[in-house]
């Protein structure tokens, strides 16, 4: 799983988003995508791997899992909806969709804990309801692509290109 995105740099660094350059946030989103799109892709490998799953890529997985959309989030929340909001400031539509993002972003957290403990108990040879767990990796992943799609579709149609969610 490649994970080369510098979160910690850009959460600790979220200024004013006035002190954002518009190019620099469509870069950062671009990569978030492009990290978002690679655990999934990591999450469906073990979901077609079960009940053989490799134990170390679920111990990976199940630690970088929380962290990486936490982190993302925050950005999302801090800068990029901000500089959204800002850009359409009489939209009632677009004030209500960042709200509904926002809350879809609570859920993913609370979805990707349960999906860190399921995997944490792969991974150290727990047993567990292999079809369960497949089933959440499916969920998950899936919600995932959806989400990123939607972005692209409706909040970046105009900077970035849109693209399927079969990326």
């Amino acid at each position: 799983m490649r994970h080369d995105i510098d979160l910690t740099n850009a959460v600790l660094s979220a200024q004013p988003v006035r002190q954002y350059d518009q190019d620099v946030i469509m870069s950062w989103i671009r990569q978030a995508h492009e990290e978002q799109l690679a655990l999934c892709v990591e999450l469906e490998e073990i979901a077609d791997s079960l009940p053989a799953i490799n134990k170390q890529k679920c111990i990976y997985a199940a630690k970088a899992l929380c962290p990486l959309i936490r982190s993302l989030h925050h950005y999302e929340e801090s800068v990029l909806f901000p500089h959204i909001a800002r850009q359409h400031a009489h939209s009632g539509p677009m004030s209500a969709t960042l709200s509904r993002l926002k809350f879809e972003h609570l859920e993913d957290e609370g979805y990707a804990e349960e999906l860190t403990e399921a995997l944490l108990r792969l991974g150290s040879g727990e047993p567990v309801n292999d079809e369960a767990v497949g089933y959440m990796l499916r969920g998950f992943f899936e919600g995932v692509r959806r989400h990123i799609a939607f972005e692209k579709a409706y909040l970046l149609h105009d900077y970035l290109p849109f693209s399927p969610i079969s990326e």
